[in-house]
């Protein structure tokens, strides 16, 4: 895999960046929290940083959710970052990049609740 990314790499084809598709998949029912179908938009903004664009799809339209600046560690297979809520408490987002899927893990909350998992496929 390790293999891959760097000829990918290599070649001048980013294998973060792009727009990936998916579900985000609450684990905390009951809750607020919904199934969502959704559209990640990843540009890289320096050397290992990304910026996604997240965006759900509700009644065929693109919602947006907000940004997320995440860090590719130097495996090119793990990306990590985090969040604020209103409450002014941090929530890990990490995922993992596996050719053309990304699994990954939302919201966790502080003792290590997951409140999302999300799994994507790159357009």
């Amino acid at each position: 895999m390790i293999a891959a990314a760097f000829l990918l790499a290599a070649a001048g084809v980013d294998p973060v960046a792009g727009t990936w598709e998916g579900t985000s998949l609450c684990q905390v029912k009951p809750s607020a929290c919904r199934d969502e179908h959704v559209i990640y938009r990843i540009r890289k903004t320096a050397a290992q940083r990304y910026m996604v664009d997240a965006f759900k799809l509700v009644e065929g339209k693109e919602l947006f959710m907000g940004p997320l600046d995440l860090i590719l560690d130097t495996s090119g297979h793990n990306l990590s970052g985090s969040n604020r809520d209103s409450a002014g408490v941090i929530h890990p987002w990490l995922f993992s990049v596996n050719g053309a899927h990304i699994s990954g893990k939302a919201l966790t909350a502080p003792g290590g609740q997951v409140f999302r998992l999300i799994e994507l496929t790159k357009r």
